[in-house]
């Protein structure tokens, strides 16, 4: 980057998790370069505003994949994988030619599937039709029932487990997760999300309440390593929840329907041809799209 260069770009959203999206095949941009460009751009009110950067990278010919997804947390920190981010991913690149309507990808965590419907074409042209991404996804690994940490737990939690699912992540389970207060969300996470048993890497706090009544409705909330907040939705962490709540019997197998902030996702299994599969769906949508200037002082 050591010439003025104007970038496009689209901001798009997956239950509330918001992203910038760049298509670096023409653009190239180095890891490195992407880092710097995540820090500056998803600062709110200082730039863009985003939970992370995402960038669609191309693959070799004979790689069998569509496409490499490189995501970029809002801090400039690399990041193995983003449920939301690869499902708005998917759309975008639907959208920009790739034959659907499903896609294959690679990704710092394995390779994926999602599969994208669109609904008819809304009665006003200006609206993008409502898109449905169904991300198909590796089962839950490391997972470890009541988590040894060095920190205590928060009052009010009464369980922790540590499980992988793309990344590193925390479930903490609590009375009502909607009833936590922001301050102690964000507070409890960020203690959690460093606790040094957990070094180098930390993970993402979740706090998750179990179903009430008869309905598996699970409710979670997430703060976020990397963005060091809470964001409206994780899609990793909602197949985290999952996980941990099934490994406690207080979930069936069958489709789990999660309450986030930001929407509601729906985690469940699919005979595929490659097999039986587990899956995170929910709606994702572009935002808006537009072009940032990177000026030489900027490289």
């Amino acid at each position: 980057m050591s010439r003025s260069l104007v970038v496009e770009f689209t901001k798009m959203q997956g239950a509330g998790n918001d992203f910038l999206v760049v298509d670096n095949r023409w653009y190239r941009f180095s890891d490195s370069e992407l880092a710097d460009l995540a820090a500056r751009w998803c600062r709110r009110r200082y730039g863009v505003g985003a939970d992370g950067l995402l960038a669609l990278a191309p693959v070799e010919e004979d790689a069998g994949a569509d496409f490499r997804m490189r995501y970029v947390n809002a801090d400039g920190s690399m990041a193995t994988m983003c449920g939301n981010g690869a499902r708005c991913l998917a759309r975008y690149a639907v959208a920009s030619g790739f034959d659907g309507p499903e896609v294959a990808f690679d990704t710092d965590a394995g390779r994926y599937h999602a599969r994208v419907r669109v609904e008819d074409r809304p009665s006003n042209p200006a609206e993008e039709p409502a898109a449905f991404v169904r991300l198909y996804v590796p089962p839950a690994r490391d997972l470890c029932r009541d988590v040894s940490l060095e920190t205590d737990l928060p009052a009010g939690v009464t369980e922790a487990d540590y499980v992988w699912t793309g990344t590193e992540h925390l479930v903490l389970f609590v009375e009502a997760a909607d009833a936590l207060p922001d301050d102690e969300v964000h507070r409890w996470g960020r203690q959690m999300r460093n606790d040094p048993a957990l070094a180098p890497e930390g993970a993402n706090a979740n706090f998750v309440s179990r179903p009430q009544g008869d309905a598996p409705v699970l409710q979670v909330r997430t703060y976020e390593k990397g963005v060091e907040a809470e964001t409206l939705s994780c899609g990793t962490g909602v197949l985290a929840a999952v996980a941990a709540a099934r490994n406690r019997g207080v979930v069936p197998n069958d489709t789990i329907e999660v309450v986030t902030r930001g929407g509601r996702l729906h985690v469940g299994t699919e005979e595929t041809a490659r097999g039986r599969e587990l899956y995170l769906e929910g709606p994702v949508s572009t935002v808006f799209r537009g072009t940032l200037e990177l000026l030489p002082a900027d490289a």
